[in-house]
């Protein structure tokens, strides 16, 4: 298992895919955001093909300039043909991706080990 720390997100391999833990509990403020898809995209260059599971464990806000930051990552990674899933979203945000539908963009699992294991 390789890790590696982004000062917003937290990096690891397991089994061949990289796990990235959002740590941050609000994505708001603008710089917060900005910051984050820098070091995303940062990620995803480092991964020459990869699957990615993007997980919102710790996130408790969000707001909707944070789903643009989501599709342009998810269009990188599908860019290097692999597949982002993302886990942990929490009830009050599961709401936010069903009225934007991003539900349908996005392969959601509920816990970390079922979105490996969907791998």
């Amino acid at each position: 298992m390789t890790r590696t720390t982004f000062p917003r997100v937290y990096v690891e391999s397991i089994g061949g895919v990289t796990v990235a833990t959002i740590a941050e509990n609000e994505l708001v403020a603008e710089e917060v955001i900005f910051e984050l898809d820098e070091q995303l995209l940062e990620l995803a260059e480092a991964l020459p093909s990869s699957d990615v599971l993007l997980n919102f464990r710790e996130v408790r806000l969000m707001s909707s300039t944070m789903l643009a930051v989501l599709l342009k990552f998810s269009r990188r990674i599908a860019a290097v043909r692999g597949r982002l899933k993302l886990c942990g979203v929490a009830p009050d945000l599961m709401e936010i991706f069903k009225i934007t539908r991003f539900d349908r963009l996005f392969e959601i699992h509920q816990e970390e080990y079922l979105a490996l294991d969907a791998f």
